[in-house]
């Protein structure tokens, strides 16, 4: 059909029409949004491979140029797609900031990064506070204390230059909390700290698995450190924790890595990381002292003490804050066959998860944890008690005291990642005629094993008639001092210028309450300080001692009985060995009181002394000023610390008295 032919008119008229249309189509195709509709974010599905740029953003609160990080660019994503074809993702690091914890999944083999900024570097100090009364300080030869925090590599150091002595001489402790100058221009120090959580584990081995590796970084030119990565400082986590103090300038990069070892274990590392400006968010106490001493144990409980909390208790306010507070520090513990704890045993989150003995894990141990405040033992300093029941007999446990971050909530306070003390270990008793008993009303200073038959008493019941026992015997000593000594009279009429009543009748007590309530050990123990008692008698379970051990008992009453004859008569608790009171018990006893009650001491080397008082050490102490070994029982005693040794007893004769029958038996 042939086209009509249009006038001229008709022609300008539809040229215009269709260029009007196709600038009409060329707008639309150029100038309208990519046709697609909004969408709310809270409806985008998991799957959607932006979702989590979507949803946190994080990345738009930061400015890039003053943070020296490129923008980040936007890679497609493709299912089925092998990400190697378009090219490696970038490994954008995540931002730590000023005491805030990060937790992360380390896959075998995998790089996490993170970085410090210079923003946060030079902010604003936090403030510290402990929640404890005063500073926990250990003992040994070289004291640490909270408030001067080193890492492990300095701390080694350390000891070879004298330590932090001069350092404390110069500021006191506190210049680690302030910038330091250095020829390169203002410098600040920063902590950071990493603890495995969790790592992986294996079917095949008891070994634990590599540990993290830490990678850190001061310059642009590596912002991803990492294995094989330039210039950066390299440090593997000991025992699942590390600690790196860096004088910074700028931006700190960060790099965690797990060594890939699945043909051998499966699993990941689960760790926390953290940076501080003001103290180290996570620590280890790499001294070696444990700040936890054994007490001593029965069968099925250990009795456990921290170290004194203060050096003494003349500041009675000081003592008394530290009486009154909530006892601030935990413990955990495993079986030494376990080794689930190996390979984090120095971290708070990794015990906290793993090991079998926990108080922060109610229904989840092995063992039930009654914790307080104690002044139990020399000067009435304070300590925490620990007492562990549900043991198993002669068994051997791991165990560390730690401190739940710095008794403050939050995990962005200071320090709130946790404090833990070197792992120490003990071994509970495997005889079932010792028993631990503590708390008494009167003899408070006893927390020891004593005498039992678990077919006679229970513990608290046992206790309970130690405790009478002493106390009805302590009334016939009142009624004798009341009869001789004029005790309410002016200083210049008492028996001395030196001594009082009440120093009479403390020293009896502590005599009394050791004569009466002695300390228990296995009867197959070969200390030679050790005194046997009961050999003739049964053991709990109805079985004897050899014909010959029995033929020696019935030749010495020593052997053959107990010190307190009612132990053997209501009791019965078989053969056992005695700790022997310590011999200045009785010393100081004779020079407390009146000469009017004729109080008298065996001598060493004369028949009996031997059977009824043992010596102090005078040797064997450790790097911490203990002595290794108790050869003697005093009452409080836990170990005795060099500083605090007692005179030496006198070597004088003194006059035996009608009491002497009562002091040797």
């Amino acid at each position: 059909m042939p086209l009509p032919k249009l006038s001229p008119l008709q022609s300008r008229l539809a040229a215009s029409i269709i260029a009007s249309i196709m600038l009409v189509l060329i707008y639309f195709a150029f100038m309208s949004p990519h046709f697609a509709y909004a969408v709310d974010v809270d409806s985008i599905r998991p799957e959607d491979h932006n979702h989590e740029r979507l949803l946190g953003g994080p990345l738009l609160d930061f400015d890039f140029e003053e943070l020296d990080l490129e923008e980040p660019t936007y890679e497609a994503h493709f299912v089925g797609v092998d990400r190697g074809i378009i090219g490696r993702a970038t490994n954008e690091p995540m931002i730590l900031t000023n005491n805030g914890m990060q937790e992360t999944n380390i896959p075998q083999g995998q790089l996490v990064s993170y970085m410090f900024s210079n923003a946060s570097l030079w902010g604003s100090l936090s403030p510290i506070n402990s929640g404890l009364p005063s500073q926990i300080i250990l003992r040994g030869k070289k004291k640490r204390s909270m408030d001067e925090p080193e890492s492990i590599e300095q701390e080694e150091d350390d000891d070879d230059e004298g330590g932090e002595d001069a350092d404390d001489a110069d500021d006191g402790g506190e210049s680690i909390l302030r910038p330091r100058q250095s020829s390169s221009g203002e410098q600040r120090l920063l902590y950071i700290t990493v603890t495995a959580c969790k790592q992986p584990t294996s079917n095949t081995t008891s070994d634990p698995p590599p540990q993290l590796q830490l990678y850190i970084s001061d310059t642009q030119d590596n912002p991803t450190p990492g294995p094989g990565q330039s210039p950066q400082v390299e440090l593997e986590l000991d025992g699942g924790y590390a600690l790196y103090e860096v004088n910074a300038t700028g931006n700190i990069y960060i790099g965690v890595y797990g060594e890939n070892v699945n043909t051998t274990y499966t699993g990941v590392w689960d760790a926390q990381i953290a940076a501080s400006i003001d103290r180290p968010y996570h620590y280890f106490w790499n001294s070696s002292d444990p700040n936890l001493l054994l007490v001593d144990s029965d069968s099925n409980s250990a009795l456990l003490y921290t170290d004194p909390l203060i050096s003494d208790s003349s500041n009675t306010t000081l003592a008394e804050e530290w009486m009154s507070m909530s006892p601030p520090f935990t413990v955990f513990g495993s079986d030494a066959s376990d080794n689930s704890i190996m390979g984090l045993q120095n971290s708070y989150c990794g015990l906290q998860t793993k090991a079998q003995i926990s108080a922060s894990r109610p229904g989840q141990t092995t063992s039930e944890i009654a914790t307080k405040m104690t002044d139990i033992g020399n000067g009435s300093l304070p300590k925490q008690q620990f007492l562990l029941t549900g043991l198993g007999p002669g068994m051997t446990y791991n165990i560390a005291l730690a401190m739940n971050g710095t008794v403050s909530s939050g995990n962005s306070a200071v320090g709130a990642g946790g404090q833990v003390f070197r792992m120490t270990s003990f071994t509970t008793s495997s005889a079932v005629n010792c028993a631990l008993i503590t708390d008494l009303s009167f003899c408070d200073q006893v927390a020891y094993s004593v005498p039992t038959n678990p077919n006679t008493f229970n513990n608290t019941a046992l206790a309970l008639w130690y405790d009478d026992a002493t106390i009805n015997a302590y009334s016939f000593f009142q009624k004798v001092m009341a009869t001789l000594t004029p005790c309410n009279t002016t200083s210049s009429a008492q028996y001395s210028l030196a001594r009082t009543c009440t120093d009479c009748a403390n020293a009896y007590k502590a005599w009394l309450c050791s004569v009466m309530i002695p300390r228990c050990i296995e009867f197959n123990s070969t200390e030679t300080w050790l005194q046997p008692r009961a050999m003739g008698q049964p053991f709990p379970n109805g079985t004897f001692l050899d014909a010959a051990d029995i033929a020696l008992a019935n030749n010495s009453m020593a052997l053959n009985g107990s010190r307190n004859p009612l132990i053997d008569s209501q009791i019965i608790p078989g053969p056992y060995k005695e700790l022997l009171p310590c011999e200045d018990l009785c010393y100081n006893l004779v020079q407390s009181c009146p000469s009017s009650m004729q109080l008298g001491c065996p001598r060493p080397g004369i028949t009996g002394f031997k059977e009824s008082y043992g010596f102090k050490p005078q040797g064997d102490i450790d790097e911490n000023g203990r002595y290794t070994n108790i050869t003697c029982n005093y009452p409080g005693v836990v170990s005795y610390y060099a500083a605090a040794s007692s005179m030496s007893p006198p070597r004088v004769l003194l006059l035996i008295s009608a009491m002497l029958v009562l002091m040797m038996s």
